[in-house]
């Protein structure tokens, strides 16, 4: 009896080893998986930021070669608070398609790339509130004689659009009759009509007032194609705590306790200054 019993308690101690070492990996699995792409970041110690190199003043090369512009001096920003020195970051240049499957694919962490929040781009990627308000207009060519966008809806000219839906979508809706050309780069729009090639491009209205600013052969319809709309960051779904933090973060650059400094790259990219923080007074009621 004692002897049967004693196979049955080994055998029991058995079964319990193999079910543990069986439940081991499952459970490395699962801790894997609940692991924040927020803890990768602060034990690599480095934020990798999908953005443009081609869209200034968001995110351009200079004449040096430097990658620079406002969304750049953001992600610096970021990075400073995160990690405590702003050059702990590394930048992927994407195009405008490529910057979902940067941040879908884990290749970056986040996207800071100038990018409009629409309902139908959040059931790809998960985006914090605007960082930075936002419009689209047209700019075109002096030399056009164009000061409205009715002169403008015609076949004797051609519109610069970048290769998204959005954009498709604005130019059916306002300027049905002009012809369009289709480029993967906001620069590519850029020297399209710089050189002729077309005599109009939609972009965010940022964007058009740079470079009419910068280019004395150009101006900016007056006239908006959409209305006020925000950029945000933009991250992999799923990931609260990541999400948490970066939307925390866009809270206090515009209206907390890194405005002074998210106003300092406002100003030094667009020349004034950003929307102004809550109001708050002691005076008494």
């Amino acid at each position: 009896m004692k002897l049967a019993l004693k196979k049955l308690c080994g055998a029991f101690s058995l079964l319990a080893a193999c079910g543990a070492a069986a439940l081991a990996p499952a459970a490395a699995s699962a801790q894997a998986q609940t692991d924040s792409r927020l803890d990768t970041i602060l034990k690599r110690d480095k934020l990798i930021v999908a953005t443009f190199s081609t869209a200034p003043p968001f995110g351009y090369t200079d004449e040096k070669g430097k990658l620079v512009g406002f969304d750049i001096d953001i992600s610096r920003l970021i990075a400073k608070s995160l990690l405590g020195d702003e050059n702990k970051v590394e930048f992927v240049s994407v195009t405008s398609e490529g910057r979902w499957p940067a941040v879908a694919s884990g290749r970056a962490d986040i996207g800071v790339a100038s990018t409009t929040v629409y309902p139908d781009r959040a059931i790809r990627v998960a985006f914090t509130r605007p960082y930075i308000d936002s419009g689209m207009s047209v700019a075109v060519r002096k030399d056009a004689n164009v000061n409205t966008l009715a002169e403008l809806n015609s076949s004797k000219y051609t519109l610069a659009n970048l290769s998204n839906p959005q954009m498709m979508d604005r130019q059916k809706r306002f300027l049905p009759d002009i012809k369009v050309l289709t480029f993967d780069t906001p620069s590519s729009q850029f020297l399209a009509l710089k050189s002729g090639q077309a005599q109009a491009m939609q972009m965010d209205t940022p964007v058009l007032n740079w470079y009419a600013a910068n280019n004395q052969e150009l101006k900016v319809l007056p006239e908006a194609l959409a209305v006020t709309s925000g950029n945000a960051i933009f991250m992999k779904q799923g990931d609260f705590q990541l999400w948490l933090w970066m939307d925390t973060m866009v809270q206090e650059m515009t209206a907390g306790s890194r405005y002074n400094e998210y106003t300092e790259i406002y100003r030094k990219w667009f020349g004034r200054n950003p929307p102004p923080q809550r109001f708050y007074s002691m005076a008494a009621k």
